[in-house]
């Protein structure tokens, strides 16, 4: 009997995944979707991504840019969430009116191969903190062990995202302040261990570069894109929120606040380490054991451990969602399989986060228009009204097939953002291009390229006509129905 009210629940969250939710249906206040997304955002890639920033600026540089540079993008990039909360659906519904039916499915395969590697980081974080804390313990494990600790960590996410939202949002509501809290005992052991000078007055040695301000610009783009391509929590999370404005600040605080904060504290430990034992490691509980006791590091090693585990939860159910809400006919539980496999095949490969910062700016170069375009579409184009009969291919409802399925303005601007970014900067060689234009960053020159060229190419009156087919036929199809 309760192995059936579960799968009822899981069947229940996978429908509305594709049908609006109901504002008496919702289940999120403020709190509960700012825990949601910020534990969404506290896994230990946070960590790699402050001793990645470590090696580009110095703490004062890198602490400014870790939260303004955060903010600032998400202030903006979070608004489209707007219709998420209003209307009860997520972004990739809305895709379908921008995109078209198989532009949107299009783009959704295209973000699950670039954005899902990010939970093999995960549970390659995951595999690395239990080798080292058993090592600190004399425990040596054999060499292939550290592939089957980020198996076990996609396994056991895997299986909480197929116990449904419940034991998500259960999961974060214990594990999130707890997170914190070890936070701040990171903080206080590792200003502790280190004279405060050296952390607050710390400058990276040597950055390869030439000119000292492209390193920085180098370091605003990787915040930009660290938050960019938390896009499926943007898109899934809120349209259960009770309230426009929860569900935006919750996505701006919990990842602009929560997330950046955790970036600092990844610095914090990375520069620590450095200090102590010549080697920048952004492993919590080998520093907390190094520069503390290791009793410290084992009780921290539960809390890393969940929190990976229940990103991968958390990203399992945002994705297998993504995915339902443009491939009806596979399952639920179908589709978290499909992703799982994906992973355990990216940890089996290995080198995800040997090239963590080009993984990073790669994906931005697809963000970074897609969300333009959203934006654009959102609030100048379309202005916040939609046919949700046509959006969900009810019978005799097809205004968005354009072109065979493909909104060519809306693809064609997306190509013409990525173009911009790489033609600024190239994240695998790591030069860059145009430097007057690489002040904007790649992420912020892209954004704003392909705003303009969506806004002004769909004001030509033919084009108009093909963007917004619900305007030929106003009475029956416009608003949000």
């Amino acid at each position: 009997m309760k192995n059936s009210a579960t799968e009822n629940e899981i069947e229940k969250e996978a429908f509305f995944g594709i049908l609006p939710i109901l504002t008496n249906q919702k289940k999120y206040n403020f709190l509960d979707a700012l825990l949601v997304l910020g534990g969404y955002c506290i896994a230990t890639w946070s960590y790699t991504q402050g001793s990645y920033l470590a090696t580009l600026v110095g703490f004062k540089q890198l602490l400014i840019g870790a939260f303004l540079g955060a903010i600032l993008m998400l202030v903006i990039y979070q608004l489209p969430v707007i219709l998420s909360v209003r209307y009860g659906i997520d972004i990739w519904i809305w895709l379908k009116a921008v995109l078209g039916k198989n532009g949107g499915k299009l783009i959704t395969v295209i973000i699950i191969v670039i954005n899902f590697p990010w939970y093999a980081v995960c549970a390659d974080l995951f595999a690395g903190s239990m080798s080292n804390l058993l090592g600190l313990f004399g425990i040596t494990l054999p060499q292939n062990a550290h592939t089957l600790l980020a198996i076990l960590c996609v396994l056991i996410g895997t299986f909480i995202a197929f116990r449904g939202i419940s034991a998500i949002t259960w999961t974060t509501r214990i594990l999130v302040p707890l997170l914190l809290a070890v936070g701040v005992i990171v903080i206080i052991v590792g200003f502790n261990a280190v004279p405060f000078g050296q952390i607050w007055n710390y400058k990276p040695a040597e950055t390869g570069f030439e000119n000292n301000i492209i390193p920085y610009i180098i370091s605003i783009e990787a915040n930009f894109a660290f938050v960019i391509t938390l896009i499926g929590g943007m898109a899934e999370i809120p349209r259960m929120s009770k309230t426009e404005s929860g569900g935006y600040w919750a996505g701006v605080l919990g990842q602009g606040l929560i997330g950046s904060f955790f970036v600092v504290i990844g610095a914090v430990m990375a520069i620590s380490m450095q200090y102590v034992t010549g080697e920048m490691i952004d492993d919590p509980t080998l520093m907390l054991a190094t520069l503390s006791v290791p009793a410290l590091a084992f009780s921290s090693l539960l809390l890393v451990g969940f929190a990976n585990i229940g990103t991968q939860a958390v990203g399992s159910y945002i994705y297998a969602v993504m995915l339902k809400s443009s491939f009806k006919k596979p399952t639920y539980r179908m589709l978290i399989m499909v992703l799982a496999l994906y992973v355990v095949l990216l940890c089996v490969w290995g080198k995800i986060v040997q090239y963590f910062g080009s993984f990073l700016t790669i994906g931005a170069c697809v963000y970074a228009p897609l969300a333009a375009v959203l934006f654009t579409d959102f609030f100048l184009v379309r202005k916040q009204k939609i046919s949700l009969r046509d959006a969900f291919d009810m019978p005799g409802h097809n205004l968005y097939k354009f072109t065979k399925g493909f909104n060519l303005l809306g693809l064609a601007s997306i190509a013409v953002g990525i173009v911009l970014s790489l033609a600024v900067y190239n994240p695998l060689t790591c030069k860059v291009h145009c430097m007057p234009l690489f002040y904007l960053t790649p992420t912020g020159f892209s954004f704003i390229g392909t705003c303009l060229c969506y806004y002004f190419m769909s004001r030509i009156p033919a084009v108009k006509k093909y963007v917004l087919p619900e305007s030929l036929n106003m009475n029956e199809n416009a608003g949000a129905e």
